[in-house]
């Protein structure tokens, strides 16, 4: 209902008048009349002045006849007097039909403004999602909340519709995804890889992981707030036809509906930031265990001489101002020690990684970043051949990354196993303060697929193991090439 289409049901009852009477008065039907009052509708602009004159008219002459002026006074908080009614009733009605008519007509832009798209030609299809949309959502520079309930799997697998947003948005975007655990288990070495490297080519968004058992047919993509997608696809499961809505409360209809699909009960996978990581002990839990399988893709912070631990420490309480993980790096330290005695550990490095280690000395501890001295990455050298000899379940798996030159730009995510608990972590995120964290998971089946991966990985032709022996003889025939690399490094530095 309308400003106008209120006032004038108020004056039409507070006259005692009826519609038909109404009606007649002004020449027009008695449906025109319930319209302007309760649907919105407005009289013709060019006929608005004299309809308003002529009920002003009507309802000042029943409102002096029943002898109502003082009442009326008393209900709109005018001062009204017969001489002046007739004015004031016509000033009531002539402004608030301005504002219904302002009203009706930023509907009416918003309407415009907010017209549905219907995209079914490829090309269109093609240009929205790798163009359009990342556009789109940057252009909204303000934390967003993403529905998808499309199967990752065969979105990633057929689609390949990579979304880049370039560039980096500086906010945060959260995503819920549906995943097909039948799908992935039933290929998981090929779509282990292929969810890990669709992690790291979208290392700035944090993502959710559902089974979408209850959403495998939904095909929608949310903003909320913003935008919904609605998806037709062909045989193949690829998208055809998509319907764009950006009327923020038809999107918001369509989110309340779809939310419900994504139950707490369902995540596999999910985002998390250090807070919460930490705050109910995990990492310390994580420990706790044994039969270790890491992949380090930044530096490598384990096995670390007793000479670096206190300039980490410090690190964390001066520079970062972090007292919390200035005790936590002193906790790590007394639970490291027991671990590496005895634990089994397979560590997988990747070797441009190493290299790289070589020459920078970055580590992430924790959420410490750190770069070792010169002195203190060939003290690193000299601890891990001291540990390794007194334990000789720790076996290292040099991963040469030069024989997978397509993927090389999406290994940057390490990940932790003891399989039983799995987390992955985001190295990026403590150089661009985008992105989550850490990812936990949560499902015991991809946690065990997890595991055999790595346990298949060590037959790979570009999977290199080095026992404590074979780093001997390693060290021993390239110990002081790798040191003349350090020096030479921090040669350059100094520089």
């Amino acid at each position: 209902m309308s400003a106008y289409g209120t006032l004038l049901k108020t004056l039409i009852n507070f006259s005692g008048s009826k519609l038909s009477t109404v009606a007649e008065e002004v020449g027009y039907d008695v449906s025109y009349i319930s319209k302007w009052c309760n649907k919105a509708k407005l009289p013709a602009s060019k006929m608005a002045p004299n309809i308003n004159r002529t009920l002003a008219n009507h309802f000042s002459h029943e409102i002096l006849k029943h002898e109502d002026l003082s009442t009326f006074s008393k209900t709109f908080d005018l001062e009204a007097t017969p001489e002046n009614l007739n004015s004031i009733i016509y000033n009531l009605l002539k402004e608030n039909y301005k504002e219904s008519s302002r009203a009706i007509a930023n509907e009416v832009n918003n309407a415009e403004a907010y017209k549905t798209k219907v995209l079914s030609l490829a090309n269109e299809v093609y240009e929205f999602f790798n163009h359009e949309l990342p556009t789109t959502l940057l252009s909204y520079n303000e934390p967003l909340e993403v529905l998808c309930t499309l199967d990752i799997c065969r979105f990633i697998n057929i689609n390949n519709v990579d979304l880049p947003i370039y560039p980096t948005p500086d906010y945060e975007i959260n995503v819920k995804i549906g995943l097909n655990s039948k799908k992935l288990f039933s290929d998981s070495s090929y779509y282990l890889k292929q969810l890990y490297y669709f992690i790291n080519s979208h290392s700035y968004l944090a993502f959710d992981f559902y089974d979408d058992t209850l959403m495998d047919s939904l095909n929608t993509i949310i903003v909320k707030d913003h935008m919904a997608i609605l998806c037709g696809l062909d045989q193949y499961n690829r998208i055809i036809t998509a319907t764009v809505i950006t009327d923020p409360e038809k999107v918001n209809q369509i989110y309340i509906r779809t939310l419900p699909s994504f139950r707490t009960t369902d995540l596999l996978l999910h985002s998390t930031e250090s807070e919460e990581f930490y705050q109910n002990g995990y990492r310390t839990e994580f420990y706790s265990r044994d039969n270790f399988q890491i992949f380090l893709t930044r530096g490598f912070e384990y096995l670390l001489p007793v000479e670096c631990w206190e300039s980490i420490t410090r690190t964390a309480r001066e520079r970062d101002n972090d007292e919390f993980m200035a005790h936590l790096v002193a906790q790590l330290q007394i639970t490291w020690e027991e671990i590496f005695e005895k634990n089994s550990m397979d560590f997988f490095v990747l070797k441009s990684s190493l290299m790289k280690y070589m020459e920078d000395g970055e580590i992430i501890f924790a959420d410490v970043v750190y770069n070792m001295t010169a002195e203190e990455r060939k003290l690193h050298i000299q601890k891990v051949l001291e540990i390794t000899k007194k334990n000789p379940n720790i076996h290292f798996y040099v991963i040469d990354d030069e024989y997978l030159p397509n993927v090389q730009h999406l290994l940057h995510t390490s990940i932790f196993n003891n399989r039983k608990k799995l987390f992955l972590k985001n190295p990026d995120r403590y150089h661009t303060e985008i992105g989550p964290h850490f990812y936990a998971v949560l499902s015991d089946q991809l946690i065990k697929e997890v595991s055999d991966f790595f346990d298949t990985l060590k037959s790979h032709p570009y999977c290199f193991s080095y026992d404590a022996e074979g780093i001997q003889k390693f060290t021993e025939k390239y110990g002081s090439l790798v040191y003349r690399m350090i020096d030479l490094s921090a040669f350059k530095i100094n520089k």
